[in-house]
């Protein structure tokens, strides 16, 4: 939920206005009526959001349809066979490609969104989609509006109370695939997202602006988390401080090291990982615990305690014998800090950012 696959038992913890329907309706010329209806043949009426097929017409009749279908304007378009208009953006239908590399159809315009994690709820949000916000879980905390919106689960989406809501898009999360297949099958789009780096997340608010018809939204969210990344990277590099860090993800030393999104964020924010060093004999991986004697042998500069890590305080852990010695324990740089944003690979991850540069610099941020 919070943008890594996290192996410990206990779990991590963690507006625009509405959008603007692309309809718009003018009033036809009623000579412009008689002659669609002329050429159609008959008087038809299938229901409001039916398209009829196309039918085979002489030049003058597809002219008279075209012109119809012009409702801005009574000039008569010519026909030719080769013209083809080309497809505006937010144009429906639409496919996109999940994280999981599956290829999504969107049929049409989502009007009734479902999302199961955190993240998604807030890029949601932030491309100017709350109100068409159906279901969320109950770790969605951002923004306010979302406690008043029906709550679908929380690490895990329930099947029921989301097919309850009849959305046509599902924003899923990495590990509720089990729980939406039947979703999916029951007709609404259905995209999992599991971005582990930055570049990854700014691929999946494209994709997601793309399935909702908010591209130009998604391009300038991306920009602006961009921004905000390049003024908190500079700003740490400026410091000319690279401290060695340990960054826990729990009260028993399970920590993350080269290829986890949190090594990427601590690369940012220009510190060294000690998880990702060799330690003591220990290869680094992804994610994996250390012992109270590597940690030792590694001496880190500084301690990061999440506020997802079972820590209520610093006292946790310096008051632990085996770490008296610690360089941070003895010069006080064991830091306890809110990182629910820190680890939330959506449209916050530039804030993010700098809550993390807080704790690694505090001299500077």
């Amino acid at each position: 939920m919070t943008g890594h696959p996290t192996p410990r038992r206990t779990p991590a913890g963690p507006d625009l206005p509405p959008s603007r329907r692309r309809h718009s309706w003018s009033p036809i010329p009623l000579v412009l009526v008689l002659l669609a209806l002329l050429a159609a043949g008959s008087l038809v009426f299938a229901g409001c959001g039916d398209k009829a097929a196309p039918a085979e017409s002489s030049t003058s009749t597809a002219a008279a349809v075209a012109t119809t279908a012009a409702a801005a304007t009574t000039t008569v378009v010519p026909t030719t066979a080769s013209t083809e208009a080309a497809p505006a953006e937010g144009a429906f239908p639409v496919t996109v490609t999940d994280d999981n590399g599956t290829t999504v159809a969107i049929k049409a315009e989502p009007q009734r969104i479902v999302s199961t994690a955190p993240a998604g709820t807030e890029t949601l949000f932030a491309l100017g989609l709350g109100d068409r916000v159906v279901g969320v879980t109950s770790l969605c905390d951002y923004p306010p509006e979302v406690a008043a919106i029906t709550k679908i689960g929380d690490f895990q989406a329930n099947t029921e109370a989301v097919m309850a809501l009849s959305p046509d898009l599902v924003v899923g999360y990495s590990g509720n695939e089990e729980a939406l297949a039947p979703v999916q099958e029951a007709g609404a789009a259905v995209i999992i997202f599991n971005p582990t780096t930055i570049e990854g997340i700014y691929v999946d608010i494209a994709t997601l602006g793309k399935a909702t018809g908010t591209e130009a939204e998604a391009a300038g969210l991306i920009d602006s988390i961009k921004a905000q990344i390049k003024e908190v990277t500079e700003a740490a590099a400026a410091t000319g401080s690279r401290p060695r860090v340990f960054y826990a993800l729990d009260n028993t030393l399970w920590t993350c090291g080269p290829g986890s999104f949190v090594n990427e964020m601590l690369s940012l924010v220009n510190c060294t990982n000690i998880a990702a060093e060799e330690t003591a004999g220990v290869t680094p991986q992804a994610y994996y615990q250390l012992t109270p004697e590597q940690l030792v042998a590694a001496d880190p500069d500084l301690i990061l305690l999440p506020s997802s890590s079972g820590y209520s305080g610093v006292e946790g852990f310096t008051g632990d014998p085996r770490f008296a010695g610690l360089t941070a324990v003895k010069e006080g740089r064991v830091y306890l800090f809110d990182d629910t944003i820190v680890t939330r690979p959506g449209a916050r991850i530039g804030q993010g950012l700098r809550v993390l540069a807080e704790a690694v610099h505090p001299e500077v941020f």
